[in-house]
């Protein structure tokens, strides 16, 4: 190989694993929104069975 190719097919392997860092850190994003809305929705509906307990 020349250096050349070399050159390329290493910028080929950096571009990949761009993309895959790029798509884990998206995923891993999105999961921790979502962990974070749903936390708030269950203590949202925690708060309104405790008042509806409480008003029974």
């Amino acid at each position: 190989m020349t250096k050349k190719e070399i050159e390329l097919a290493m910028e080929g392997l950096f571009r990949g694993a761009s993309i895959v860092r790029a798509r884990k850190y998206s995923k891993k994003m999105s999961t921790n929104v979502n962990r974070e809305l749903m936390a708030r929705i269950a203590e949202q509906n925690w708060k309104e069975e405790k008042d509806f307990l409480k008003a029974a």
